[in-house]
């Protein structure tokens, strides 16, 4: 402690104490023993250079406990914190309100900023040239490059978020930035460019928001050089938060992993070179009109050998290539289809094929994917090269206004090949059997309108030594905290899946803390099971759960969210209640019906209102009052078997001699269905009823650890002849928290 002297802990602790600082400066702060607890930890985490594993219940209010250290902290020492968050909501509630308000609170004088990743910023060369471009190529993004271009002048950050409308993929792909085709100090644009003036503006924060994804981008920018002092993505830091930590896995595996798919491997080269109402369009063609207006009369002899290359020959190759695509997607997908073993449900989005080593010998990947994707990449490396010598052959051309007038196109193209050769390498590797044990390796179809879209994934199938390589061993402060890190009041799994092991860690000190929400779950909640529900694995279950559900819903008048596990369940359920909602006066949602946004915006807004959700509504989705008073789970959530990384893991599992349905399944459905209940309570106003469809909870030895993971609460296991009915009489005795909500006067 006697390198800080200057770091008071008592003193910091007791600005959060109910006489303290910030009750007096902050509107509506309530004391809370569970932050000041989690503070401590953090601070010690700081001064003692460790890693600190926290779980914080709804209600905790984890973010000042971390701000508040991360802040004195950057004020004392000038030391750099970079903050992490999967959701854009949170980073939004970080540096929208509770920096600005702490910061004022506290009277510090210091920086804080969001990075956002490079392709969120507009390029102005790239949009300068677009705009430019209006008059050659009149397309369908032509209107919103122009009120893109006009807004450009007046917009602080220059950001696809700062625009007033969503541009289309294809518009932004004309605008946006990209590594791949940026000049850096070489571009005309350099210094206003606005993702240059954020970098900038990031060197003199002391404060980093980020999301996970660029944090892992940052962490494998640093291992490829070494460098852990200087400028990669963020500047240097030595202190980590890393909130809504239960993402981290998934997030490196996402990260660290490659995929290409047909609809991305046509885009790149649309970009290029495409064509629509039989115009052509794209950066070629476009490269070939400024040579045409340099050279207005009779070009010269390697000019016109080049004009005439894209006109002809690049056409050609690249009407081969088109159809080459779409054989070997569809080699692919037959392929996927020959080898299946189990037919897939009606009605299925996205079916996966995990390649084995028996796949490579299979007669059909040999005698029809293999050529094709030989031929494929073959074609691709041609195109490639033949673009690439146009732009050899324009280099040593000495002709001032032609290496002007071209410089900026030509950098585009360049970024495309990079982006070519990529995906070409992915196709290499998908034709060697897999030598890595460590790696997983699966085909993806997924159902569009007017085709099917095949992906080729590979993904790393454990983490947890990356994670420790790049993160654990590099940063002196590691704060890792969540509402849901552990499983049965456990990190065991947490631990495991990270790399935050003893033997990983080797001498690294890590603690971990767990801290329940201070909201009385026993008065606010009202969590039930039907006992008369059949199984899930009854082929009742279904019709069963939707009179289940109306039932609930009838109960709770409405302003419900029901939780499924697929979207088939959820369209079958939709069907099933649209009807009766609309007789009932009752407003019938679900998910796909608009953005995410929109419809949270619209349930919170109509009183009887019932949302279907499945996958992202499970967590991040935060309804404060009475917009929000019963949940339903209608099924434990458990990853699909099926799912090729899921299956590979719990083959490693079990070849380690380990039983991989409790080691892996269970704990990764306890934290999913621990983010499902915490849907209802927001606040210490809030009430309600969680009603969990799925009697395995109490049929299955492993059910008791799901129902050990939740709060303490009021719970009733019963037919729905007295479960319903209790959840009235619940509603009824709990209506004086809604009339206490200061929101609701």
């Amino acid at each position: 402690m006697s390198t800080h002297q200057q770091f008071d802990v008592e003193r910091i602790l007791k600005l959060v104490r109910p006489d303290g600082h910030l009750s007096k400066m902050m509107r509506g702060f309530e004391y809370r023993p569970q932050q000041e607890k989690m503070m401590s930890n953090i601070i010690d985490a700081y001064l003692n250079n460790q890693i600190t594993m926290i779980e914080a219940g709804t209600g905790t209010g984890k973010s000042l406990s971390y701000l508040i250290p991360a802040l004195v902290w950057a004020t004392l020492y000038k030391d750099r914190t970079v903050i992490s968050t999967h959701t854009i909501a949170l980073q939004e509630q970080l540096v929208n309100k509770d920096l600005p308000n702490l910061i004022k609170s506290l009277n510090l004088k210091l920086k804080f900023v969001l990075v956002k990743g490079m392709n969120n910023y507009i390029c102005l060369r790239k949009l300068k040239d677009a705009h430019a471009e209006l008059s050659l190529f009149q397309t369908e993004e032509s209107r919103e490059v122009e009120q893109i271009h006009a807004l450009s002048e007046n917009m602080k950050e220059g950001s696809r978020s700062e625009l007033p409308f969503l541009p289309t993929p294809a518009t932004w792909d004309q605008v946006g930035a990209e590594s791949e085709a940026c000049t850096h100090s070489e571009c005309p644009y350099y210094q206003q460019c606005f993702f240059f003036k954020a970098r900038r503006q990031a060197q003199d924060a002391q404060i980093i928001v980020a999301n996970h994804s660029l944090l892992m981008f940052d962490l494998a920018k640093r291992a490829e050089t070494g460098n852990y002092s200087e400028t990669a993505i963020f500047p240097s830091y030595r202190r980590v938060i890393i909130d809504e930590a239960h993402h981290l896995e998934g997030m490196a595996t996402e990260h660290f992993g490659l995929r290409l798919h047909r609809f991305e491997l046509m885009r790149i080269l649309g970009r290029l070179a495409s064509e629509k109402q039989s115009k052509a369009h794209g950066k070629l063609p476009v490269l070939k009109e400024k040579l045409q207006s340099i050279y207005k009369k009779t070009p010269p002899r390697e000019i016109a050998s080049i004009i005439q290359k894209i006109s002809i020959d690049l056409h050609a190759l690249r009407l081969a290539l088109n159809d080459q695509i779409h054989h070997t997607f569809e080699c692919l997908q037959h392929f996927m289809e020959g080898v299946k073993q189990h037919p897939e449900p009606v009605g299925q989005e996205e079916l996966k094929l995990r390649l084995l080593n028996s796949h490579y010998s299979h007669p059909q990947w040999l005698n029809e994917a293999v050529p094709a994707i030989q031929k494929l990449s073959a074609l691709l490396k041609e195109y490639r090269h033949d673009i690439s010598s146009i732009d050899e052959a324009l280099k040593r051309i000495e002709y001032v206004p032609l290496q002007e007038q071209t410089k900026s196109i030509r950098v585009d193209i360049l970024g495309l090949l990079v982006r070519i050769d990529e995906m070409t390498a992915l196709l290499g590797q998908f034709l060697a059997p897999q030598p890595d044990p460590n790696k997983v390796r699966w085909i993806e179809s997924q159902k569009m309108k007017t085709l099917t879209n095949i992906h080729l994934v590979d993904a790393d199938l454990d983490v947890s030594k990356v994670l420790n390589e790049f993160l654990f061993s590099k940063f002196s402060t590691i704060v890792l905290c969540s509402a849901t890190l552990t499983t049965n009041r456990q990190f065991d799994f947490f631990r495991h899946r990270l790399g935050l092991t003893p033997e990983l860690l080797q001498k690294r000190i890590s603690t971990e803390s767990m801290y329940a929400s201070p909201f009385d779950y026993q008065k606010q909640v009202m969590f039930g099971i039907p006992t008369d529900m059949p199984l899930p694995t009854d082929e009742n279950f279904n019709k069963a759960s939707h009179d289940h559900i109306w039932k609930a819903v009838e109960a709770s008048q409405g302003n419900a969210f029901v939780l499924f596990t697929s979207y088939t369940m959820l369209n079958q359920c939709y069907e099933a209640l649209a009807e009766r909602c609309q007789e009932k006066g009752y407003t019938l949602m679900k998910q796909g019906d608009a953005n995410r946004h929109a419809l949270l915006t619209m349930f919170k807004n109509t009183d009887r209102s019932i949302l279907l959700g499945t996958s992202s509504f499970w967590e991040g989705v935060d309804v404060a009052g009475d917009a929000l008073r019963c949940v339903v789970i209608v099924k434990l959530p458990f990853q699909v078997p099926s799912e090729p990384i899921v299956q590979a893991r719990t083959e490693a599992i079990e070849s380690a001699g380990g039983n991989p349905f409790i080691e892996y399944s269970v704990p990764e459905a306890i934290v999913r269905f621990k983010q499902g209940f915490g849907r209802l309570i927001r606040n210490k106003w809030d009430r309600g009823c969680v009603i969990c469809l799925d009697t395995r909870l109490l049929q299955k030895q492993y059910g008791k650890l799901f129902l050990d993971s939740l709060p303490e609460c009021g719970r009733l296991y019963a037919p729905g002849t007295t479960l319903y009915p209790a959840m009235r009489e619940f509603y009824r005795k709990t209506y004086y928290l809604v009339r206490q909500n200061p929101s609701s006067n």
